[in-house]
């Protein structure tokens, strides 16, 4: 079994071993349906559980008799779920427009319209899918000793430095991954609100949703909104999600060079990680034009796994909610 470490070093292990104060992850050996497990990560079950469940708040909101809603459900050909959503549906908006024009399906509109409101939650999903993978692939990534012990001897044995390499940019690309894939799931969230907060209530045609043109900006009009322990709520964790996601969308980098760092003790690295920006009330530090600064010495392998857990846990928050409403 392979496990590694907050401090960015792996290592190969022959047990399950509990007793290990940091947060770390655990690669496991053989098929698995899960391969990676950490400390806390059994919220991705309880989220996965809520999530299926806002399935079936938005198939009671659009439809109020069950039975009838599975009875016609049964009866629906495969392109009324599938046209529009999937690649491996072949159909274009061409034939889709002219079948949804002259179809005779019972309750036609009400279905395509719950379908698309369900379409919003598979994407948390996949978000939440990719947000895991890039907070698992960081830590691996900035384990990879990457030719470091060709600088052994050329400095001190105890010291840093820092190195600029395929493995620090990769690590780099799946920070601002993480961070533009937790802001998607902003936007997403605050559609489907949008969508339980002011019902569709004509099925006369084929409506587009009343949330397409909402985003997380148009939040304020929602009820959830500024609501405690949610995403929702009006917090430097929040902005800070925010403010990182604008920075990378818009000037398309966590740092101009990125690069890891690299702890030596004894003349073995003992330690590999990247820096967090420095942060002011939420708002990257800045001066005038100028928003990459590292003066408060944050290790995103310390902070990561704080976001992750939190996140997660406002967004679960979140989902109770949206399926009490």
């Amino acid at each position: 079994m392979k496990i590694y470490l907050q401090s960015g070093i792996a290592k190969d292990i022959n047990n399950f071993i509990n007793e290990i104060d940091t947060f770390h992850i655990r690669e496991l050996e053989g098929e698995r349906l899960s391969k990676y497990v950490y400390p806390g990560d059994e919220i991705n079950y309880t989220l996965d559980g809520k999530l299926c469940r806002l399935y079936d708040t938005l198939r009671d909101m659009i439809f109020e008799d069950t039975g009838k809603y599975y009875q016609e459900l049964s009866l629906l050909p495969i392109w009324v779920q599938e046209a529009g959503q999937n690649s491996d549906c072949g159909i274009s908006v061409d034939t889709f427009n002219e079948w949804v024009g002259k179809s005779g399906i019972p309750n036609l509109y009400k279905h395509l319209y719950l379908v698309d409101c369900q379409f919003l939650v598979g994407t948390i999903q996949n978000l939440l899918c990719a947000m895991e993978d890039a907070f698992i692939r960081y830590y691996k990534i900035i384990s990879l000793p990457d030719g470091e012990d060709q600088y052994i001897g050329l400095v001190e044995s105890n010291g840093v430095i820092f190195m600029l390499s395929q493995s620090s940019t990769s690590a780099s690309s799946v920070i601002e991954t993480y961070f533009t894939k937790a802001y998607s799931i902003l936007d997403i969230v605050c559609k489907i609100c949008y969508e339980i907060q002011f019902k569709q209530e004509d099925f006369s045609s084929y409506k587009k949703m009343k949330s397409a043109d909402v985003l997380w900006g148009n939040r304020k009009k929602l009820t959830i909104n500024g609501m405690s322990d949610t995403l929702f709520e009006k917090c430097e964790f929040i902005s800070t999600i925010e403010a990182l996601r604008n920075e990378l969308v818009h000037n398309g980098t966590w740092e101009l060079n990125p690069k890891k760092f690299i702890r030596f003790e004894n003349g073995q690295a003992q330690e590999r990680f990247m820096l967090f920006p420095d942060m002011s009330q939420g708002h990257l530090s800045t001066a005038k034009n100028r928003k990459h600064f590292f003066a408060s010495g944050i290790k995103v392998n310390d902070i990561l796994p704080k976001i992750h857990a939190e996140f997660k846990n406002r967004l679960l928050k979140t989902i109770e909610i949206m399926n009490k409403i």
